[in-house]
């Protein structure tokens, strides 16, 4: 479904906001099971990276969002280092200090981490979205990095960037989010084909979807932590 229908300008302006109003509560009850409490996170994905994509995103947060990078709150920056996130990219060694963004939302945290430099990672709090206002917020985020990297952008369930539960082209026009009975649809037509899915008995999200890693910070030492390619990708 389209994530929100715009209001016209002009004489019936407030039957406009009226049936806009309306449209939007219907789609937040359709939407709302995508960040139910469930003790997971919701992570944003872009696919498909390069240094150079990962450079124009760094440009953006550090020039339009509030912001902060580093690992302890003594030794915080209000800039992300480009320079130490491309060393921390091609360090072999597992003992650089892991560094990573928090970015203000206008209330809401979003985590920026600098995993692989050809997937650029965010993750979000689902207890903190409560309604289409912050879901705004989340979906205005999303389109400004799209447009910016002309790429797709997707919210995901954690470490599940197969199965996008929001996905957003804005170079394409595509803005488009999962009811939970699309969800379901999808997970039946995908069970065979999507390796590594196993069914968990969870709610919401997880009862649907498996996490396959456990958190990213405490993954398996032996466990190469990879990109997903985009067209891995269900829908």
């Amino acid at each position: 479904i389209n994530l929100l229908s715009q209001n016209s300008a002009g004489a019936e302006h407030i039957l406009n906001v009226t049936t806009h109003l309306r449209a939007t509560l219907r789609n937040w009850k359709d939407i709302e099971w995508i960040f139910e409490k469930d003790g997971a996170l919701r992570d944003i994905y872009v696919q498909n990276t390069t240094i150079s994509d990962w450079q124009k995103v760094v440009d953006l947060l550090n020039s339009d969002y509030k912001l902060t990078f580093g690992v302890y709150e003594d030794n915080l920056t209000d800039k992300i280092d480009f320079g130490y996130v491309k060393t921390m990219f091609a360090d072999e060694t597992g003992e650089l200090e892991t560094k990573s963004a928090t970015i203000d939302l206008d209330g809401i945290v979003v985590k920026c981490y600098f995993f692989l430099f050809d997937q650029i990672e965010f993750d979000i709090n689902p207890s903190e979205i409560h309604s289409e206002l912050e879901l705004k917020k989340v979906t205005d985020f999303m389109k400004t990095m799209s447009a910016e990297l002309g790429k797709q952008i997707t919210l995901c369930g954690e470490n599940q960037p197969e199965f996008p539960l929001i996905k957003i082209d804005s170079k394409n026009g595509i803005e488009k989010i999962l009811t939970e009975k699309n969800a379901k649809s999808l997970w039946k037509k995908s069970d065979q084909k999507v390796s590594g899915f196993t069914k968990l008995k969870s709610t919401i999200i997880m009862k649907y979807f498996p996490r396959l890693f456990e958190k990213k910070i405490m993954e398996s030492a032996n466990k190469e932590y990879k990109s997903t390619p985009k067209e891995k990708n269900v829908w």
